[in-house]
């Protein structure tokens, strides 16, 4: 007994003595660490060197606010006045609709007439018009309904921005691209109502937008075969509302096209215990530094295969569009697991190809044009030779840097149909990258039509909960849907006006030049994020301490070129990451206070008038414009707590974390309100989930800093353990 009480000593002995050289170790790594940061900070850049900036030339080219901006406008002599009653004269059933809703009879002119006449052309391009607005009416020529229809459309411009009279003119148009799309992400937790998304369409029909996705990877839309996995779980769109929504942009000329993750991207479906077997990698892929997923289906298992046949006959026959995008990107783990020995013998690409095939030919097998995304071949060119001829390659990528340029010419030497897809830079930003997303759009849109792309493809996703507001996307989706239709406008556009009169409908309003401000505020930032802000991030790492994000950032830069590609990597390293300044976290709250005295002016002048849209005079996006400030204020009070703190009193970060926790109580409230207004509930929870993590985070916080002196000291020491030991796993 005393021989096994005396080993049993030495064994809790050696455990301690392990514990206490374990916590020396992991502070002296963090000393060090934090050393390195501090002489780093000494020669920071003065200037944000690492964000790029864009300039537009001139506010527009002309007095119209009319987006996208005609090709041709040639003034006439007189003047036309808006009737009371349409004299409508057209071989076009549905025009009268179109005037009728476009074109609002206003019987405040008395019981004036005018005519307004439909003549086809066959000498002029697919959706191409021409107009002339004279005296006594209006002429209006096209090659097909479409091109009638987008001449309503600018009419219908026209009409709100001269409601009485407007000069005479003839106008002649056609766009650059024959596909403007855009694709909305409803699959990370944000699936929006129908009304939500017809007000959307509506938007994008004024852009002359032609083409409408809606992502969907795991259980956002309601696959009849598969409700026990999501039926009373989730909210999805079902198949009705899909069909509603169908004829509801057809009416618009916008084209729904099924869209659905076949390949990467499953996570859902591999978290179930009925698909879990399915997993490339079953017990997870570290895609980040210490962040394992299972998200890419094992391409060897029949199954696989078999599963995404089901989910196809599931959706497409709900749409009534020829096309079908599969997706196809990203599938992380492809070849590391389950399929390792098969990728060392033959090559990740041809397991990709061969998989790439299969779901080529199911979608052959139903009549539907194939689309995917073009990540994978970007990494592999090789692959160009093998692929069917007439699939269609989605050439994506979210920053102003993209090599749009290189990228679309290789593709165009192989012969392939493309669409380029630059993004609405919102997601993961809480406010946008305003700078960001115009050079993104601008650089795709012009080096596709250089390189004769087919279309524009704009993407808005939702990556981490999708927190950002839909208004913070509306100024991508205005600019895109302008230069895609008219490139020589890419530098010379009202886009702010644009915004406040059609957009937002508020005129003489500035909320256009808000929501384009709110998304200059991660230019305050040390570095320019790829892909996101830092002051997003911080709700990710919630409240840490330097080494540890410093920590993280340099793994995160590590991985880049596996995420990206080398030549995009190659000139994010350098130009970002390696270029860095201090954190202006004061003249950040100064920039955000100029945005709310501006929206508080905004609804104190909206409330004098007795045009309230809401409590207090202020209407819902009002609502959203101000949570998301409120979001990238406390972001920044977060990551200015984690590199302060130990130099503040205790009760300096009392305080501190008082004032944060009320910010992110008022923060978790209206965040809630405001989802449920616009979208379905389902996934709410889910999305709010770092929020009540911080909540958490911040309670025990408070308590600790309200307890003894003995209690404080052990949770800086527990920080430092904690920031030294990431520090050295990453680096290891």
């Amino acid at each position: 007994m005393k021989k096994a009480l005396k080993i049993l000593g030495y064994l809790l002995l050696g455990v301690l003595l392990f514990v206490i050289g374990a916590v020396i170790f992991f502070t002296s790594k963090y000393d060090k660490a934090s050393e390195v940061i501090n002489e780093r900070e000494k020669v920071f850049a003065e200037t944000d060197v690492s964000f790029y900036r864009f300039e537009m030339e001139s506010d527009s080219i002309n007095e119209w606010m009319l987006l996208p901006v005609p090709k041709r406008i040639i003034p006439r002599a007189g003047n036309f006045a808006w009737p009371a009653q349409w004299e409508i004269v057209s071989d076009i059933p549905k025009s009268k609709d179109w005037v009728e809703r476009l074109l609002e009879i206003d019987t405040d002119m008395g019981d004036s007439t005018a005519s307004i006449r439909f003549l086809e052309r066959k000498d002029l391009d697919p959706e191409s018009y021409e107009f002339t607005i004279g005296p006594k009416g209006i002429e209006i020529h096209y090659s097909d309904e479409a091109g009638a229809y987008y001449a309503v459309v600018s009419l219908c411009h026209l009409k709100k921005q001269f409601p009485d009279t407007v000069e005479s003119v003839q106008v002649l148009d056609q766009p650059d691209l024959s596909i403007r799309g855009f694709m909305l992400d409803i699959s990370r937790d944000k699936v929006p109502q129908l009304h939500t998304l017809k007000n959307l369409v509506d938007k994008l029909s004024l852009l002359k937008y032609n083409h409408l996705q809606l992502y969907v990877e795991g259980f956002s839309f309601g696959y009849p075969s598969f409700k026990g996995l999501w039926e009373g779980k989730e909210t999805p769109l079902t198949p009705e509302e899909i069909k509603a929504l169908d004829s509801y942009c057809s009416e618009r000329f916008i084209e729904l096209v099924p869209n659905q993750n076949s390949l990467g991207h499953m996570q859902p479906w591999l978290e179930t215990s009925e698909y879990a077997h399915l997993a490339e990698c079953p017990d997870g892929y570290e895609i980040m530094p210490m962040q394992k997923v299972k998200t890419t289906l094992d391409v060897s298992n029949e199954e696989s295969i078999a599963l995404i046949e089901q989910m196809m006959d599931d959706m497409l026959p709900n749409f009534s569009s020829g096309k079908f995008n599969a997706n196809l990107d990203e599938p992380f783990e492809l070849g590391h697991c389950n399929n390792s020995d098969l990728a060392e013998e033959v090559g990740v690409g041809q397991l990709y190809l061969d998989f790439v095939v299969k779901v080529y030919e199911l979608a052959q097998d139903r009549g539907k044009e194939f689309w995917m995304w073009g990540d994978i071949i970007g990494k592999h060119p090789e692959l160009l030779d093998s692929l069917p001829s007439d699939i269609t390659v989605l050439e994506w990528g979210y920053e102003a840097e993209h090599p749009f340029a290189n990228n679309t010419e290789r593709i165009k030497q192989a012969g392939f149909n493309f669409l380029v897809c630059p993004g609405t830079s919102s997601w993961m930003t809480l406010t946008g990258r305003t700078d960001n997303m115009l050079g993104n759009i601008e650089n795709a849109v012009l080096n596709g039509m250089k390189n004769g792309a087919r279309g524009m493809l704009l993407t808005d996703w939702g990556d981490l909960g999708h927190w950002q507001y839909l208004p913070i996307s509306y100024p991508g989706i205005a600019y895109a849907g302008a230069i895609s239709w008219n490139g020589n406008t890419s530098r010379n556009l009202s886009l702010e006006r644009y915004l406040d009169n059609y957009i937002f409908e508020e005129k003489h309003r500035n909320l256009g030049e808000i929501v384009m401000d709110m998304g200059q505020s991660y230019h305050y930032e040390e570095f320019h994020m790829p892909n996101s802000s830092l002051n997003f991030w911080a709700y990710q790492f919630g409240i840490s301490n330097p080494v540890l994000q410093e920590s993280i950032y340099g793994a995160i830069e590590k991985k880049i070129p596996e995420l990206i590609g080398d030549s995009l990597a190659d000139i994010l390293v350098q130009s970002r990451f390696q270029n860095r300044k201090r954190f202006e976290v004061e003249a950040l709250h100064q920039h955000l206070d100029k945005i709310e005295s501006d929206l508080n002016y905004f609804v104190d002048e909206k409330s004098l008038s007795g045009n309230s849209m809401g409590d207090g005079g202020e209407s819902q996006t009002e609502n959203q414009l101000r949570n998301g400030i409120q979001m990238v204020r406390l972001g920044a009070e977060m990551r200015k707590y984690s590199a302060e703190k130990e130099d503040w009193t205790s009760e300096e970060r009392l305080a501190h974390l008082t004032t944060m926790k009320n910010r992110l109580n008022s923060i978790q409230e209206e965040h809630r309100r405001l989802w449920l207004i616009h979208n379905k509930e389902g996934g709410l929870d889910r999305s709010m989930k770092s929020f009540r993590k911080l909540d958490t985070e911040l309670e025990r916080l408070i308590k600790v800093e309200n307890g003894s002196a003995f209690g404080k000291k052990m949770e800086r020491l527990k920080e430092k353990v904690i920031g030294g030991a990431v520090n050295w796993f990453l680096e290891e």
